[in-house]
């Protein structure tokens, strides 16, 4: 390698000045727009040519920096295990990782933390300073306590400070009540759990000539200065900052180096470094300004939101600070599934129930489905709806906690190779009741009826004992119960479960027969066992499944084509006859879930025979033909209290 000549280096020296001061600029920089965030990016990178831009990336050598596990802990970039990777998995000496007895520590010249959890997608790292674990009596120790060497910082908005108070002149009826004296000190030394962390507050001025020392912590909930020593092994939250070489990590495991080739030789005159200096700071000011434009937007739309749904009252359901809920998942390796609503976590409350939380992306929307979901699931109780213990807003960072359901969602069971050996005929039976009940309780039996929008196999939790909920109410609509339609704009839903109306108004008025029709499909996926999305992509090759599966109901063999047999015959025709009176295309001819629960109560002999709609027609068209291959449904079966029969009202939708 060619080692830069001593004007280079006087340069180098001064620019690295400046990139201490755009460490937070960068970092506060990814809240913006993908489009702002590049063009800064690519203004920063000016006058930082001579560290970064020496020579082009390019990847001479890797080596492989595969994530490596101590205890349950996963390390991975930019952290490197001692031992097992080599240095230049992380590049960077801060962040070298130590395991002893499947615990994790790192080391500096002030401390030794142990390792609690990593949280690598938010830059996160909790840790305990096993240092101090014991010296809340050792003043020269405490007086350095909230000392943090780069590339770590200690994290302002999610920890707290807690006070040690040494040699206090106070008689016992001056003592503030939040103060604890210590355990293992003589009268005089005080612990005091304060607010949110702020580095300045070591400083302050206390009563009685008090010796102030500051460590900062993440307190659980009712934590008091009494409980100094379970705060401190509890640990606290750090921030961390990659180097700025992490642009060469590749997605397969490896790290790049530069090689002396593209080591070459810059003249750089002084006045670069002027104008340099005058750019960084014309760019941190617009950033400043743009991060505090967003901000006060985020700020409001959050505070109308929690104040939207703090208006409900006792019906509101618990607000968690994110530190919270970050305590309640423990580790990121809990995940239980992600999609493109968010990620999903198994967590446990601090009275010991399992629970998922819903972590959701921030580019999800403007907030309106978060609302929806919180104010829809949050007035339901109900044992087919699944349970919202809390919330988390804050910022841009959406999260929520429901009850914990071990055995999945129902499609994990019906689209597996032999889901009738899992569940039996007679279990999907019993859940298909239960979903039924449960939108029964969301049309009539809430205080604001609740339409779902979105009633598919994913969105049915089980359960330990198989009980299904209805989960997800992010496209849900609310509306007053004297109201029969709904006011809409735009499709919402799963494609193969959507109701006709829905998409196109051609069909009918938007109501809860909206629902019935997504519940008549997902019924016959029960029976039929497969994906209709699948059918739709299969186009001429393969007839619509509820096409395809009633010509086999209408033939001798029955349902055998679905791997029905003589012993479950009556269930399995049973649910087929339900889903296709469901799935009429006319929401007039469809039964409200009432009805359908007044169908399953009914033998088989007295449900008649629904008219075969001409499914593959709508699909190509969304223009709906009357003609029918087979009769109407007489007056004796068509089903009563459909919304064209009510006078409809005129209330607000909410």
């Amino acid at each position: 390698m060619l080692s830069p000549t001593p004007t280079e280096r006087a340069i180098f020296q001064q620019l690295q000045a400046c990139n201490t001061l755009l460490c937070h600029c960068v970092a506060k920089m990814m809240l913006l727009s993908p489009a702002t965030s590049l063009c800064l990016a690519l203004l920063l990178l000016i006058p930082q040519t001579r560290s970064t831009t020496t020579g082009a990336p390019a990847p001479s050598t890797t080596a492989p920096c595969a994530p490596a596990w101590c205890g349950d802990l996963s390390i991975a970039y930019p952290f490197w295990l001692a031992g097992t990777h080599s240095p230049e998995c992380g590049g960077h000496q801060a962040f070298q990782v130590t395991c002893d007895n499947a615990t994790c520590y790192f080391k500096n010249s002030l401390w030794t933390y142990r390792i609690q959890a990593i949280f690598y997608e938010m830059k996160l790292i909790r840790v305990a300073n096993t240092d101090l674990l014991d010296g809340a009596c050792n003043i020269e120790k405490l007086a350095n306590a909230s000392s943090v060497l780069e590339p770590f910082y200690v994290s302002s908005e999610m920890n707290q400070e807690l006070f040690f108070l040494h040699g206090c002149n106070l008689r016992a009826q001056q003592l503030p009540p939040s103060w604890a004296p210590l355990s293992c000190s003589a009268n005089g030394s005080f612990a005091w759990l304060s607010g949110q962390y702020r580095p300045d507050d070591v400083s302050m001025t206390l009563p009685g000539n008090c010796s102030v020392s500051m460590v900062p912590v993440m307190a659980y909930d009712g934590a008091m200065g009494a409980d100094y020593q379970r705060i401190m092994e509890a640990g606290f939250m750090l921030e961390y900052f990659p180097e700025r070489c992490e642009g060469c990590r590749y997605p397969d495991g490896v790290t790049c180096r530069t090689t002396e080739r593209a080591h070459r030789k810059m003249t750089i005159i002084g006045s670069t470094v002027a104008a340099a200096s005058l750019l960084v700071l014309c760019i941190c000011v617009l950033i400043w300004f743009l991060l505090g434009t967003k901000t006060m937007y985020t700020t409001e739309r959050n505070t109308d939101m929690v104040s939207l749904i703090v208006s409900y009252g006792s019906l509101a359901p618990k607000r968690y600070k994110y530190t919270e809920v970050a305590n309640i998942i423990s580790s990121l390796n809990n995940k239980l599934g992600e999609g493109g609503y968010g990620t999903v976590f198994k967590g446990r409350l601090y009275d010991g129930r399992l629970v998922a939380v819903k972590f959701l992306h921030e580019c999800k929307g403007n907030g309106d489905e978060f609302v929806n979901e919180v104010m829809s699931i949050g007035r339901t109780s109900h044992v087919n709806i699944v349970s919202l213990f809390g919330f988390c807003l804050e910022r841009t960072k959406r999260a929520l906690i429901y009850e914990y359901m071990p055995n999945g969602s129902l499609d994990r069971y019906i689209y597996s190779e032999n889901p009738k050996e899992t569940l039996g005929w007679q279990k999907l039976y019993t859940i298909a009741i239960g979903i039924a009940r449960g939108l029964e309780y969301l049309h009539h039996s809430c205080n604001t009826r609740i339409v779902h929008f979105d009633i598919k196999p994913q969105n049915i939790l089980l359960d330990q004992d198989f009980c299904p909920k209805i989960a997800d109410f992010g496209l849900a609509k609310l509306c007053h119960t004297k109201e029969s339609k709904l006011s809409m704009t735009g499709a919402r839903g799963t494609i193969g479960f959507i109701a006709p109306e829905v998409y196109s108004r051609t069909f009918g008025v938007v109501s809860t027969k909206s629902d019935v029709y997504s519940y008549g499909m997902m019924l016959l996926e029960m029976v039929g066992g497969r994906k209709n999305v699948k059918s739709m992509a299969q186009k001429s090759s393969e007839k619509y499944f509820p096409h395809w599966i009633y010509d086999h109901f209408t033939k001798d063999d029955g349902l055998q084509a679905c791997e029905v047999t003589s012993e479950v015959d009556e269930i399995a025709k049973k649910m087929t006859l339900i889903g296709f009176w469901c799935i009429q295309v006319l929401p007039m001819h469809r039964p409200t879930i009432t009805k359908v629960l007044e169908m399953f109560e009914k033998g088989l002999d007295s449900l008649d025979m629904p008219p075969k709609q001409n499914f593959s027609q709508i699909l190509e068209d969304s223009v709906y033909s009357l003609d029918t291959e087979s009769r109407s449904p007489s007056s004796s079966t068509k089903p009563q209290g459909s919304f064209e029969e009510i006078n409809l009202g005129n209330g607000k939708i909410l």
